[in-house]
């Protein structure tokens, strides 16, 4: 046997070499081996790429599905394509224009080389999708560098999107020129207030007494102006309330129409028996009851009787005319010492209580009227009225 130069012995002695002769036997077989294999690895590559994704295979797919060697390129890829070739191109013709204002201006020298850009060429796309679009817009915007300029940390805002938007925002320069053209205000320090003595003269002037009686009397009667108490609907009733009110106020000469005590004393006499008088029926109820003036109980009902008959017959007159029935007898009247009209309701109360109370305490407050002035007893004075001549 014999060896080969490839160092395969062959066992005759022919010339050929036992490899040439197996070439065309392994050309053969390679073809469906090298299809094998590269099926082998392009499976194992896309189970590789789905374990690493946390892709489940049992479950649909989430991927972006690509286009593979027997399959046709989607839609929305191609407008992608296009769109990045378009802004590929719109940015290489900036960046030459730049270039060449900067070559203009002197700021680069024409010596230097200058980078060969190389456009994509354009290819015929159908019209792209509206909303690969619009995210290929936001990705533009937020590589603007004006987008991150910001008044402050933490304050995010939003890009303006249209021009006129920008004109309406931008401030005007007519408003400018206005602001600055505004006069500038100056402070000037307060000067010192000096106090000026001002010497006011006031003419005194004497005042009439003439005046001075016509205002009273005009007081006066606007005082009197009161309305009337009207108590019935009886004519002749109203007509004499209507006189009785009629009194004048007081004047300077009140003490001339004070009545002398010995009138006043007649005349509460009188009261007293008219009192009686109107008591005697009670008196005739106890003697024919056979009551005995001695017993307490009869003694309480008879006192009973005759405060409360007193008390309502000085109540009623002096209310209603202003005087008794003694009174009229001795032309005496009860007036007001303020407003010189007949006393209300209730200093027609107080005077008749004052005058029960005077006569329990053996007649002291009817006594008073002897020390005082105006001759004014106690229940005067409580009820501030006077007693004078009609």
């Amino acid at each position: 046997m014999q060896d080969c130069s490839c160092g395969v012995a062959r066992a005759d002695n022919s010339d050929t070499c036992p490899v040439s002769l197996s070439q065309p036997m392994i050309q053969e077989a390679l073809p469906d081996l090298s299809s094998k294999s590269e099926k082998n690895s392009t499976a194992k590559r896309n189970n590789d790429g789905a374990r690493d994704l946390g892709q489940d295979t049992n479950g649909p797919s989430r991927l972006i599905e690509f286009p593979g060697a027997t399959r046709a390129m989607p839609e929305w890829r191609k407008q992608l394509s296009q769109r990045v070739r378009e802004v590929q191109e719109r940015k290489a013709r900036e960046a030459a224009e730049e270039l060449a204002a900067a070559q203009e201006a002197g700021l680069v020298s024409c010596a230097l080389p200058s980078g060969q850009l190389e456009l994509v060429p354009d290819l015929e796309q159908p019209m792209m999708n509206p909303i690969v679009s619009k995210a290929l817009e936001r990705i533009d915007r937020a590589r603007r560098v004006d987008h991150f300029t910001s008044a402050g940390p933490g304050v995010a805002t939003a890009p303006v999107l249209d021009t006129d938007i920008e004109e309406l925002t931008s401030p005007n320069r007519d408003d400018g020129q206005a602001l600055s053209s505004r006069p500038k205000l100056t402070v000037v320090a307060p000067d010192a207030l000096v106090a000026a003595t001002i010497d006011m003269t006031i003419e005194q002037t004497e005042t009439n007494p003439a005046n001075e009686v016509a205002f009273e009397s005009s007081a006066a009667e606007v005082q009197s102006r009161k309305p009337m108490r009207v108590i019935s609907n009886d004519d002749v009733a109203l007509s004499y309330l209507e006189t009785c009110l009629s009194v004048p106020a007081l004047s300077s000469d009140t003490r001339d129409d004070i009545p002398s005590l010995t009138r006043r004393f007649c005349g509460g006499v009188i009261d007293l028996i008219l009192i009686a008088l109107m008591v005697s029926p009670a008196v005739a109820a106890v003697y024919l009851s056979g009551g005995k003036w001695t017993d307490p109980r009869v003694i309480e009902i008879m006192s009973g009787v005759t405060v409360i008959t007193m008390f309502a017959y000085l109540t009623i007159s002096i209310a209603l005319t202003g005087r008794t029935v003694a009174m009229r007898m001795f032309s005496l009247r009860t007036i007001d010492l303020r407003t010189g009209l007949i006393p209300t309701g209730g200093q027609s109360i107080k005077r008749a209580i004052g005058f029960v109370f005077s006569l329990a305490f053996l007649g002291l407050g009817l006594g008073y009227a002897l020390i005082d002035p105006d001759q004014r007893t106690v229940y005067d004075r409580l009820s501030n009225t006077i007693v004078v001549r009609a």
